[in-house]
Formats: structure tokens, sequence, C-alpha cells
């Protein structure tokens, strides 16, 4: 049968699809799906959703697909699979972009602004997949709704069970790599893993998300690198397990919940070097997670949260979802700056007393917090049920706020909180350290330096606050050049020992008031 021209060049992209896909297999190297052989243009103006769907496809175990330099328009509203690039049922598959080469999608509602799909898809059962030098852009003007820039779907196994309440098959995810990748305005999260395991994530920038920048939920053996979030619509990192009373799944948000923490509650994480800019949340945020260690955490202007943020949440609390408290964290080289807090302990435990939602596990090894409008350090319970297990090596602030905590040390509702070397710098005379019902607060060396050159109009309070609260400030020094002889700077329960107390200059009256 003789073709006419026109046929021949209907015929022509699948035909150059084929025969670039046989000529990359021939020599025994991995098979390259090249979304140009599909038809894709490239050229941000063209419609290349089709390519794309069609290249991912044609995706096999050990191949790449890959995206030559050039903007890829993606306007598919509701693509079928649910993304723009669909991996499952696959191992050992590679996602890369070329440098330059850029996803757009342009599939948000034409006037409601609201996101149709998410931009790459894993979903289980997957083994071995590398998403490199992905590089995602929304159109302008996305509001926060459905739209991940990359989302992996797995679960977690238990041996050779599905877990507790799963509905389907089992889809487990394991070794995935996410190396410099770039995910700008999403709807939703940058980048979020649910029931994932064996994940890298290394050099990954997430900007203007509408939702977190990097989440995790129920995955383990995590290490994740190199990571930036600058102005996400909620937490810049997070990792949260929910908690049920019985092991349950969320079919609709993917998400898994268990009574305990458990090898699945993002356990074994290893962070490191990130930075955190302007997010509407939480710099970093760790609920219901165990075994965390994090080196080299920079928070800046996070005006709505803290830098760092540890808690939970007892169901009957009045809070929208729950989460056992935290354990088995190490954080260290944390710098916050311009915040509204620094670092957080939050218990919201219920009537019960359970030790699940009071009972943290969070050391500190070295902490710079600077320009806290409400706390730099914080750890409270927000019911007569104390909360415990912070302790903080060497930790210093600097503060010039008069609201709220006056950007300093506040302890309430505790039990056995710890401090190693503890120094604030405030620029007036307010109160920078706050413990109220702190049972046996222990702190070894605690300085307060007040650096205002001249006394305030009105009397000056104490600067040091120990109300209802018990313990031993081993050695506890204050200075305050400009302070007036009428001074008390300390206000102490008789419980809470201070053996090494110097006031500098000293003061006429007693250094410390009784309450």
């Amino acid at each position: 049968m003789r073709l006419s021209r026109r046929a021949l060049l209907a015929r022509a992209p699948a035909a150059a699809a084929a025969a670039a896909l046989a000529a990359c297999a021939l020599d025994g190297r991995p098979t390259v799906v090249d979304v140009r052989a599909f038809g894709a243009r490239g050229d941000g103006i063209a419609d290349d959703s089709q390519a794309i769907q069609a290249a991912a496809a044609a995706l096999r175990p050990e191949g790449i697909l890959r995206f030559p330099r050039g903007v890829y328009r993606f306007a598919q509203r509701w693509p079928p699979g649910g993304a723009a690039i669909v991996l499952s049922g696959t191992t050992d598959v590679t996602v890369e972009f070329d440098p330059g080469a850029e996803l757009y999608m342009d599939n948000l509602h034409p006037t409601e602004r609201t996101g149709s799909s998410h931009g790459v898809l894993v979903r289980g059962p997957v083994s071995r997949v590398t998403l490199r030098d992905i590089n995602i852009r929304w159109a302008d003007g996305a509001r926060r709704s459905l739209g991940d820039g990359i989302r992996v779907e797995g679960m977690p196994t238990a041996g050779e069970d599905p877990p507790s309440g799963w509905p389907g098959q089992d889809t487990p995810v394991d070794g995935v790599v996410v190396s410099g990748c770039t995910v700008r305005s999403s709807p939703q999260t940058g980048v979020v893993m649910l029931g994932v395991s064996d994940i890298e994530v290394t050099g990954l920038r997430v900007t203007d998300s509408g939702a977190d920048g990097l989440h995790f939920n129920a995955c383990r053996n995590a290490v994740v690198d190199g990571f930036s979030a600058v102005n996400t619509g909620d937490d810049g990192l997070a990792l949260v397990t929910y908690f049920t009373p019985q092991p349950a799944f969320d079919a609709p948000s993917h998400t898994f919940s268990f009574p305990d923490l458990t090898e699945w509650s993002n356990t074994d994480f290893r962070v490191s070097n990130v930075n955190v800019f302007g997010c509407r949340a939480n710099g970093v945020r760790l609920a219901g997670a165990a075994g965390v260690d994090i080196r080299g955490l920079d928070v800046v202007a996070v005006h709505s949260g803290s830098a760092f943020l540890v808690d939970s949440a007892e169901p009957g609390t009045d809070v929208g979802w729950n989460y056992v408290a935290t354990r088995g964290v190490r954080l260290g080289d944390l710098t916050a700056t311009d915040c509204d807090m620094g670092i957080h302990l939050l218990a919201r435990p219920g009537a019960s007393g359970d030790a699940r939602f009071t009972d943290f596990d969070v050391h500190v090894d070295d902490a710079k917090i600077d320009d806290c409008a409400t706390w730099a350090v914080r750890a409270e319970s927000l019911t007569d049920r104390h909360t415990t297990g912070l302790r903080i090596d060497t930790c210093s602030v600097t503060a010039s706020s008069t609201t709220g905590g006056n950007g300093g040390l506040g302890i309430a509702t505790s039990r056995a909180i710890s401090f190693g070397d503890m120094s604030i710098r405030h620029s007036e005379p307010v109160v920078v350290v706050d413990a109220v019902d702190a049972e046996e607060l222990t702190v070894d060396h605690l300085s307060v330096a007040i650096t205002r050159p001249d006394p305030p109009d009105s009397a000056a309070k104490y600067v040091v606050s120990l109300e209802d609260s018990s313990g031993d400030i081993e050695e506890l020094t204050i200075g305050w050049p400009a302070a007036p002889r009428s001074w008390i700077p300390v206000r102490r329960s008789a419980a809470l020992a201070l053996p090494n107390l110097t006031v500098t200059p000293p003061v006429a009256t007693s250094s410390v008031q009784r309450p």
C-alpha cells in the first residue's frame, strides 16, 4: 500500500520515537525516552500535554525520561492519572531535565485559579526511582488547592502484611532519589512523600508553594541535604505522622495514622543544611516523628510560627489533627533570626495524662536565636499535665521585643527541662526568663545582660521570674550597667535553688524577691 505524503508526515513522530528508543537500547545502555521524540515542542506556547504523557507511558525499567532544554507547557486540566508525569509499577527509572528545561504547569482553573493535577506523581508499587534536576513552575496566581510539585505515594509495609485499614493492593515505594530539583508556585506542597522508605533528597529548592515546602508522612530511612524553602504557604519542612487509636489510612489524602511511635513514624531521618525564609507557619515542624537528626538549620523571617516546632495533640484538645510526642531528636547548629518564636516544644495533652502526648525526647546541641518577637525558647503544656523531654546544651539569644515573651526563655507546666549554658542579651530591662510551674528545672549556667544605657521612666521589674517552680540554677549572672539602686532583678520560688547568683553592679536592696 502506498501512503500519501500527508500520511507519512502524520506517522513521523511515532516513527521517530520508535527509532529513538531502539537506537538507544542497542548498545546496552539505559533506554532514553526523549519527550521531543513524542512531539513535545518545548517552546512554552504549544500544549505539550499529550506528548509528555505518551513519553512517560513509554518509560520502561532501566530507562530515562529526558527533557531537553526548553519550556514544556502542560495545559490539560484533570489529566488521566492525576499528574503531568505519572510513574507507577516500575523499577530503576529516571526522570531528568537538561539545564534550561522547565515543566510549566498551565492547567489552573481559568477564573478560580485552583489546581487540577500534580507535576510528578510516583505511585507504588515502585522501586528505585531517580528524579534529577526536575524544574517545575505553575502559572501565576495559583490558590492553595490540588497540585503538589512532586508527590510520592507508597504504603508502610509490615512484613508481608499490608497496614491495618489499608483498603487496596500492596503499593510499596522504596529507593526514591530527588536530586537538584526546583518547584515554584505549586498550589499545594512542593514535595510530599507518604509511606515511602529509603529516601534521598539533595539540593531541593521550593518557592512560593501553597502548603509545605517538603512534607513527609509515615516514611523511614531518609536523608535530606541542602534543602531551601522560600515563602511557602505552610511549614518549610514537616515530618508529620498522625495519631488514631488504631492504625488507619485516609484514602483521599493518602495519609497514615498510628497509635504509637513505630518504625514508620517518620523514623531514621538525617537532615542537614536546611535554609528556610519567610514561610507562613514554621521553619521545621516535627509531630509524631522518631529518630531525627538535624544538623545545620537556618531559619529567617518566619513571622507566624516557630523556627523549630515540636508538638503533640491528644484527641479532644480542639486541634483538627492529632499527634503523639516526638522522640529521639537531635538538633545541632540552629540559627533563627527575626522569627515569631525560635525553639518551641508544645504539648497538648488531654485529661488522661497519657505519656504518649507529654513525654518528648528532644536534644539541642547548639542554637543561636536573634530578634524573635515572642519567645526565643518556649517549652509548655497547654493543660495541667506536665510535659517533659527538652535539653539544650548551648543557646545564645539576642532580643529587643517588649511584647509576648519579650523574645526570651519561657517554661510552663513542665518537668525536668534542662539547659547547659544559656545566655540572653536584651536591649530592655524586661522579663527575659519566665518559668511557671516548672518542676525539676535545671540550668548549669544562665547569664542575662541588659544593654539599655539609662533607666526607664517607670520602675524596672525583675528580669528573671521563677514562680511555682522547683529545681536548680547552678549559676546565674545578671548585668545591667544602668540599673537603678532600687532594682530587684530576680523573683523566684523557695523550692528553686540559686546557689551562685551574681548581679552587676550590686544593688542596694535584695537581688531576689519571693512571690
